[in-house]
C-alpha cells in the first residue's frame, strides 16, 4: 500500500495537474475526480453482492476497494446508519453522524477520507493491471 507521502507524490507527478485541469481533482465522496474513471474501472469488477473472486489472495486489494467504497457509501448516503462500527474498524474513525451530518461534518469526512481512499483505489488499479 502507498503512504500518503507516496500518494501526494504520484499526484504531484500526475499529468492531471496544473491549472488547465484545475476542477479534475475536486472530492466526491471521497473520490478524488482525478482518480474517478479508473474507480469506475474497478467497480465494473465488482460482483453486484458478496466478496469479489479470490478476496484473500489474488484480488486481495480489489475486495479492500470494494469495502471501502461500501463503507463511504454508507457514511454519505446513510450517516452510518448500518455500519458505523465495521467503519471505525476499516478506517479507525468514525465521524459523529447522530441526527445527520452538517455540511461542514461532510467536508471534513470527505477531506479525512480522499487520500486513503486514492490510496486504495491506486493499488486495487494496481493489482488488477488497470491504468
Amino acid at each position: 500500500m502507498l503512504t500518503l507521502k507516496q500518494t501526494m507524490a504520484f499526484m504531484a507527478e500526475s499529468p492531471y495537474t496544473g491549472d488547465a485541469q484545475g476542477n479534475l481533482f475536486k472530492s466526491s465522496w471521497a473520490v478524488n475526480e482525478g482518480f474517478k474513471e479508473l474507480s469506475d474501472k474497478l467497480d465494473d469488477l465488482i460482483p453486484l453482492q458478496g466478496r469479489v473472486e479470490s478476496p484473500m489472495s489474488k484480488n486481495k486489494a480489489l475486495e479492500k476497494f470494494r469495502v471501502a467504497s461500501n463503507l463511504v457509501h454508507d457514511l454519505f448516503n446513510n450517516g452510518l446508519g448500518n455500519r458505523r462500527s465495521h467503519f471505525q474498524g476499516f478506517f479507525g474513525w468514525a465521524p459523529h453522524t447522530r441526527g445527520g451530518m452538517t455540511n461542514n461534518q461532510f467536508d471534513q469526512a470527505e477531506r479525512k477520507l480522499e487520500p486513503v481512499i486514492t490510496r486504495i483505489i491506486i493499488e486495487a488499479a494496481k493489482e488488477q493491471g488497470i491504468k
